[in-house]
């Protein structure tokens, strides 16, 4: 895989330290020195500087510079920007907010250098691919730096309804200050269940995010969130009830063509409320194949309204991700997705003719996703780098077949489907043992680990707890194994300790 996502303390910043990046890495040591609030305002500052001109950062130097930034961070150890003093708390809790706004306006400027690119023909693949790599840093470190600033009481976190406009709740796009959503915008969502991040995240590309939706208008110009969820299908609710709803972060882009976005919003509502109304409604795409509207998944959605408002003349997105990343693994074929690529709900962040407006967080549920955003990346590098497959144990096939034949009945409607397919199940089933069992250790390994560290697991940390985790379990059904092999008869049957790896391993007899 390529560089992990450090949604962390580590990334806290796509900035800091970062006035002159390294050419080259240099050793861990040599970057352990206290935090420096001063360092990251200026060294933030300067990234943001260094985006601005376009000597310094152009087409052809993107990749190299954006690279040189997050390499960096990548070799900083987890708590070198952790305030370890009285006198360094006190600095970061009075700047801080400054920070943040600072880290906002590199994803602002880097959107736009996005856009400025593609308008002249000049983005390259590798420099889309690196830009969404900024981005990931960019927003852990802030989500990271916000949950700190909670925790000092420099900021009171008080609900309000999505896209309030308010910080700390929404840093907005300074150009748009004082925005209303209209009809077409598009909002990227990251969800809170394990389910729609797992096929959110199959794609080579790795987001943040995990789900799309558009709001739409009826004929009077009511507006509406239309979306399409693996439990219903398509559904439309009203705009305002939508926004009462706690979603980790939700990010707001939108196509500058008003007339567009607002033909774009009518045609999907029809289409939905049509199916609602003849009592059919439309299906979820389980194969997120965007070719074929007959069902639709999230990111389909949107797709559909602006192909269908422009006869086929603005596809979304512009850039798509691809699906190559499992190789010889069956795990997206048992999902349903068959296609070399997709339309992932993030690719959105990185199509040029939609505006960045703002975003906004949900503070309450950033460490959940954080958590989770980390649970995926180990079983999916587990799946990837060692080999790691699902084997099909009778318990967890009876479990399968029976949560589909209990949805047959009209039950656990808040679930899944009656449709959908029994080995989708099977898959769904077996990744959400694996990951709450995983979530579950690091659960109680956080405590420990800020007794000992003063400060929450970063991302980085999270991935070391699962791969110890993982090796442990390992070892544990390796012994059961040769246990079984060397039990005597009329003695009782060895007992197997291990969590997962009698249903979830690769073939090899190491546990490294």
């Amino acid at each position: 895989m390529k560089k992990i996502l450090l949604g962390s303390v580590s990334a806290l910043m796509f900035l800091s330290g970062c006035v002159s990046p390294q050419p080259q890495p240099q050793t861990l040591e040599s970057y352990r020195r206290p935090a420096n609030t001063e360092e990251l305002i200026a060294g933030s500052q300067q990234v943001l500087n260094d985006l601005s001109n376009p000597q310094v950062f152009n087409p052809k130097t993107c990749t190299q510079f954006i690279n040189k930034v997050t390499d960096y961070l990548y070799n900083l150890p987890a708590d070198h920007f952790v305030p370890k003093t009285p006198i360094e708390v006190e600095a970061l809790r009075t700047r801080g907010s400054e920070v943040m706004d600072t880290i906002f306006q590199i994803r602002v400027v880097l959107h736009e250098k996005l856009q400025e690119f593609d308008a002249k023909k000049d983005l390259s693949k590798d420099c889309i691919q690196e830009i969404r790599e900024g981005f990931q840093y960019a927003r852990f470190s802030e989500e990271y730096l916000l949950e700190w600033l909670y925790s000092q009481k420099v900021f009171e976190f008080k609900q309000t309804p999505l896209m309030s406009n308010e910080k700390p709740n929404t840093w907005t796009n300074p150009k748009y200050t004082g925005f209303a959503l209209k009809s077409g915008d598009v909002m990227l969502v990251r969800g809170k269940s394990y389910v729609s991040a797992m096929i959110a995240r199959i794609a080579d590309e790795e987001g943040n995010f995990s789900h799309l939706a558009i709001v739409a208008e009826d004929k009077l110009g009511k507006k509406y969130v239309v979306e399409a969820l693996i439990q219903y299908g398509t559904i439309i609710t009203p705009l305002e009830k939508w926004r009462k709803e706690a979603d980790a972060r939700v990010a707001l882009y939108r196509q500058p063509d008003e007339a567009l976005a607002k033909k774009a919003a009518r045609r999907i509502y029809d289409k939905a409320r049509q199916a609602l109304d003849a009592k059919k409604g439309i299906k979820y795409d389980f194969a997120m194949d965007d070719s074929d509207y007959s069902t639709l998944f999230c990111s389909e959605v949107i797709r559909y309204a602006y192909d269908m408002a422009s006869d086929g003349q603005f596809l979304v997105p512009k850039y798509r991700s691809s699906v190559s990343k499992f190789k010889n693994n069956e795990y997206p074929k048992s999902l349903g997705v068959t296609k070399t690529s997709l339309f992932a709900p993030y690719d959105i962040e990185v199509d040029p003719r939609f505006d960045f407006i703002a975003e906004h967080r949900y503070n309450p549920l950033l460490r959940q996703v954080r958590m989770q955003d980390a649970v995926l990346q180990s079983v999916y590098g587990w799946m990837i780098e060692k080999k790691y497959d699902f084997h099909w144990t009778p318990q967890h096939s009876i479990k399968s077949y029976f949560a589909k034949l209990v949805r047959q009945f009209g039950l656990a409607k808040e679930t899944l489907p009656k449709y959908m397919p029994v080995q989708a199940i099977k898959t769904t089933v077996q990744f959400e043992a694996v990951a709450a069992l995983l979530e579950k250790n690091i659960y109680a390994k956080e405590a420990e680990f800020y007794k000992k560290k003063g400060y929450l697991p970063s991302f980085q940390d999270m991935l070391a707890i699962n791969e110890q985790f993982r090796k442990e379990d390992c070892i544990k059904q390796k012994e059961w194994i040769k246990a079984q092999r060397d039990h005597v008869r009329d003695e009782p049957p060895p007992f197997n300790d291990s969590k997962f790896h009698f249903f979830f391993h690769n073939d090899s007899k190491s546990c490294e």
